[in-house]
């Protein structure tokens, strides 16, 4: 049998994520390269040198991350050990999520500027609206309070109702407006797209060496998105690996989701073998990277 240590690369290559996984592991190191406190409140879009994208959870987190750009740029270099990402591009968490299509005019269509003044007195409300919202302020005592609560929801309510006038409709999902050409919004879409991801997962950890057209006896997908969840798949059992696990699962699990192969043609030598190589390899550079820290911090 061919030695798992040699087929590594091949097997990641015949996927095409071999280059992508080394980029990717950047995303389970996240929190290690930028800090706790940025990792919490960012998230890596994409990585295609030289740029690579992030997402920040509000604009006050996009206005720190962009004061701060050099610094992260020299972090995830120094992680790369190599001048690999130059550029950095920012967008706000919700709106992080963009389905590709060969035909974007689909996804969005053009609509009017509402960010003028809007005439409020030409709106006018329905008895039932009325209503609604005479039920919901009667329940507050202090009349300050609620001529003040009321006149917020009636100016919530026009608006909804001059958006929905001008073209836009909810979300089928969460109900929020929007003004996309689409049943969800970005957020929704990005949730069912990982709820889809996931479902894919839980079928490969079942059969950890299943290969594409055998995935599709089970649940419906494209190549894309099995590629994207065994990657993600590859990605956290060789984290764990790396990390120093020597639960005997994970690392047949790695080799399996590597190599398509059953756990009958594999042998427990050949997969310690390849899982030490790469564990030590991991340890050394987290060595090295401990020492630099150690060095800047001394000169």
């Amino acid at each position: 049998m061919e030695s798992l240590n040699m087929c590594l690369a091949g097997g990641l290559d015949e996927l095409g994520i071999l280059e992508k996984f080394k980029l990717n592991t950047l995303i389970h190191h996240w929190r290690d390269v930028v800090g706790p406190i940025y990792a919490g409140h960012t998230r890596i879009i994409d990585i295609k040198p030289p740029k690579i994208v992030l997402s920040a959870d509000n604009s006050q987190w996009m206005q720190e991350v962009k004061m701060n750009q050099k610094r992260i740029l020299k972090a995830i270099n120094d992680y790369y050990q190599g001048e690999i990402i130059t550029e950095m591009g920012l967008m706000m968490h919700r709106q992080s999520f963009v389905k590709e299509s060969s035909s974007p005019e689909i996804y969005h269509i053009e609509m009017p500027d509402i960010e003028g003044y809007i005439d409020m007195s030409k709106i006018i409300l329905s008895d039932d609206d009325i209503n609604v919202i005479d039920n919901m302020v009667n329940k507050i005592s202090d009349d300050t309070l609620k001529d003040t609560f009321r006149n917020v929801i009636i100016s919530s309510r026009k608006k909804e109702i001059y958006l929905l006038e001008h073209g836009y409709h909810r979300c089928e999902r969460c109900r929020i407006l929007m003004n996309r050409a689409t049943k969800h919004c970005v957020t929704c879409e990005y949730e069912i797209h990982r709820e889809h991801i996931n479902n894919i997962k839980r079928q490969i950890r079942r059969i950890p060496y299943i290969k594409y057209k055998e995935c599709c006896k089970y649940i419906n997908c494209t190549f894309d998105d099995f590629a994207m969840a065994m990657r993600e798949l590859i990605y956290f059992y060789l984290d764990k690996v790396y990390h120093g696990s020597t639960s005997r699962n994970h690392m047949y699990m790695a080799a399996m989701l590597i190599t398509h192969k059953k756990p009958e043609e594999l042998t427990d030598q050949h997969v310690i073998n390849l899982c030490n190589k790469h564990r030590s390899k991991f340890l050394s550079e987290e060595k090295q990277k401990e020492l630099n820290m150690l060095k800047g911090i001394l000169e």
